[in-house]
């Protein structure tokens, strides 16, 4: 046989013996592509589902400022160290007695009695920057003792309301933008303001 022919004839057998498509096959891989493409949209969905949060900001130091439970501690410092800042006050008033009558030109004291009038007053200003000094300190102390406590009650009120308002997020400091919509300060001041009230009616 002629070589021509016989390159006709391979073409015409490795033409009848490529395969066919099977139409079950075909309808299998369309259905799993479908399927596939489902999953990947409702994986998306669900990230985009959970990317929205329920997010809240707070602003603790305003908290702090304004909690009922910070003012009344506020009220209970000033009323303990009330005494001390009288006596203070009356150490100083004698104080600037002293330094009016030792720069009075108009009243004739002797040498010894400038002279002790001179020894008072350098004595009674060291008692008084060494009492002033004591009082601040022991203020501070405690100060930051009765603030810490309030700090705690604000935190766990912040935790609270979180909580029960199913919130996923509550920022505080930090921030350098929060808009009105999620600032739930105010609302935490009142859950606050119930608390202390509530506190009180039970003493």
């Amino acid at each position: 046989m002629h070589p021509y022919f016989n390159v006709i004839e391979l073409q015409q057998r490795r033409v009848s013996v490529r395969p066919r498509r099977n139409p079950v096959r075909v309808f299998t891989a369309i259905a799993f592509i479908a399927l596939c493409s489902l999953s990947i949209a409702g994986a998306v969905a669900d990230d985009k589902k959970q990317a929205i949060s329920h997010i809240g900001f707070v602003d603790i130091p305003y908290l702090i400022d304004r909690a009922p439970q910070a003012l009344e501690a506020e009220q209970r410092l000033q009323s303990e160290f009330a005494p001390r800042q009288k006596e203070l006050e009356v150490q100083r008033a004698e104080l600037a007695e002293l330094v009016a009558k030792l720069g009075d030109v108009t009243l004739e004291l002797s040498e010894a009695e400038l002279a002790q009038m001179d020894r008072e007053s350098r004595s009674l200003e060291r008692r008084i920057k060494r009492s002033e000094q004591d009082f601040r300190e022991e203020l501070n102390i405690q100060k930051n003792n009765e603030f810490k406590k309030v700090r705690i009650l604000v935190l766990e009120a912040i935790a609270e309301f979180g909580e029960m308002h199913d919130y996923d997020l509550i920022v505080s400091d930090g921030v350098l933008y929060a808009n009105k919509r999620i600032d739930v300060t105010e609302r935490i001041l009142e859950t606050l303001g119930r608390e202390f009230a509530r506190l009180q009616s039970a003493n």
